[in-house]
Parts: C-alpha cells; structure tokens; sequence
C-alpha cells in the first residue's frame, strides 16, 4: 500500500527568528566594540616604516604614555615609582611577562628611556613599542 501525503503551496520559511537573531548579534558586538575602546587611554601612535604586528598580544602588560609624559598602567596613572611594585606583582603570577609600551609621538625620550629602566629593574625585558605602519 503507497500513502502520498497531500502536496501544500503554503510551505514556507519563518524569518521572524532569524532576524531577531541578526540583530542581537549586531548590538552584542557594538556593545562589544565600544567597551574594548574603553580600556585604552588616548595616545596618537607614531608611525614607523618597520611596524610589524607581535604575533601573539596574549599576557602583555599594556603601559601607555599620553603627550603629557604622564604613565598609566591599564588606565590608572601611575609615577614611576608606583609601577615597579606593580610590574614585580605580574611577574610573580607570570614569569614570562611581556610589556606593551602605547607612547603618544609627542612623548620625551626620556619618560620612555626612565620607563624601560623601570621596567628593566624589577626583571621585565621583553618590552615591544606599538607603532603604526607607513
């Protein structure tokens, strides 16, 4: 015995979930975007000819440095002497610590060179600069 099942004309898709997904997968990833802008401090990069990109920016310290000569950790400012206590804590929970130097182009040699001596004395010496490519 063949049982055929009725042919229907009215077999159609629902795109009502589909696009309520859409959108919720948009504004998860404008929220996202913007909180990620948050954390930085703001610094015109300088530019260099040599940029490359670090292959893995997973466990770098981020330190910035604004056109004021001012150095944040994170987001805090900090003085110099207030950033070695805080570099030698990272580098007892990771050895392997590695440092990200955001410096604005205006900065000072000097605030840059005092920095790597800090970083340098408390055992820190993988220090990388970010730059933008040419």
């Amino acid at each position: 015995m063949k049982i055929k099942s009725p042919a229907r004309d009215d077999v159609s898709i629902d795109m009502g979930p589909m696009i309520d997904l859409v959108f919720l997968l948009l504004i998860f990833f404008m929220v996202a975007s913007v909180v990620t802008e948050l954390e930085k401090v703001e610094v015109e990069i300088p530019q260099s000819s040599h940029a490359k990109v670090p292959e893995d920016m997973k466990g770098r310290m981020m330190l910035s440095i604004d056109s004021e000569n001012q150095v944040y950790y994170g987001t805090l400012p900090v003085t110099m002497e207030e950033l070695k206590p805080m570099i030698e804590a990272e580098l007892n929970l990771n050895p392997e610590l590695r440092i990200l130097i955001r410096a604005d182009y205006r900065v000072e040699y000097k605030t840059c060179k005092d920095l790597m001596i800090a970083c340098g004395s408390v055992g820190a010496t993988d220090l990388i600069y970010a730059t933008f490519e040419e």
